[in-house]
C-alpha cells in the first residue's frame, strides 16, 4: 500500500474557491486556510491538515502551492497567470468551474457528515473572502493571540511551525476520511483511475473479463 494521500486537505481547497466570489493565488488562498485552522484549532477540531510554517509573506505550507497547481492539471479548477507587483513577478491565480462544483455536488453527504467542519469554513470565507494576500497578512499579524502557542506572528521564529492541527492530543470533531470515503475520493479526484473503473464496470455489464 503506497503513502496515504490527503485527500480531505484537496476537499477543503476545492471547497474555499467553490465558496469564493473571486481567484485566489498560493498566498491569499494559505492565509484564508490559516484563519480556518487557527479557528478550529481554538475550539479542539481539525478540518484542514496543513502544518503552517512562518515565511516572509505570512503563515505557509508549500504543499498548497503544489496542490492547487495539481487540481488545475487535473481540470478541478482553471488558471492563468497574473502580473503580482509585490513579488515583482507572474503567479498563477486560480478559480472554480463547473468540475469543482460537480465534485462538492458527488460528496455532498460527507460534507453533511462534517457540517460543523465546513460551516465554520463558510463563516471564515465570508468574513475574510473578499481580502486579497496583503490585506490578509495585515490582519494575521495584527491579531495578538494566534496559532498553538496563542502569540503573535512575530513572535515566532521564520521557517517554524505557528500552527500543527495535527498536534492536537484530544479533538471534538477531526475531518478524516474513513476507508470507504478515500476511496471514492480517489477515484472522483483521479481521472485516469476513473476511466480504468468505468472501462471495468462496462466490460463486466458485457460479459467481457481478463483471463487469469
Amino acid at each position: 500500500m503506497g503513502k496515504r494521500v490527503a485527500y480531505e486537505n484537496l476537499i477543503i481547497d476545492l471547497y474555499i474557491f467553490d465558496k469564493l466570489k473571486r481567484p485566489s493565488a498560493n498566498m491569499s488562498t494559505a492565509k484564508i486556510i490559516y484563519l480556518y485552522e487557527d479557528e478550529l484549532f481554538k475550539e479542539n477540531m481539525i478540518g484542514a491538515h496543513y502544518k503552517m510554517i512562518r515565511y516572509r509573506w505570512g503563515p505557509y505550507n508549500n504543499s498548497i502551492g503544489t496542490h492547487l497547481k495539481n487540481l488545475a492539471a487535473n481540470g478541478f479548477l482553471n488558471s492563468k497567470e497574473k502580473y503580482y507587483d509585490k513579488a515583482e513577478k507572474d503567479v498563477l491565480i486560480y478559480f472554480k468551474n463547473k468540475k469543482t462544483r460537480d465534485f462538492l455536488k458527488n460528496i455532498d453527504e460527507l460534507i453533511e457528515d462534517y457540517n460543523s467542519i465546513f460551516n465554520a469554513l463558510d463563516d471564515i470565507i465570508e468574513e475574510y473572502g473578499d481580502l486579497n494576500a496583503e490585506e490578509l497578512k495585515e490582519f494575521i499579524y495584527s491579531l495578538e493571540y494566534t496559532g498553538q502557542k496563542n502569540q503573535r506572528i512575530i513572535d515566532y521564529q521564520m521557517l517554524r511551525t505557528i500552527l500543527d492541527p495535527d498536534s492536537l492530543r484530544w479533538t471534538k470533531l477531526n475531518f478524516w476520511l474513513d476507508e470507504e470515503w478515500y476511496d471514492t475520493i480517489e477515484i472522483l479526484l483521479n481521472p485516469d483511475l476513473r476511466i480504468e473503473l468505468e472501462i471495468g464496470i462496462k466490460n463486466a455489464q458485457s460479459g467481457k473479463f481478463s483471463q487469469l
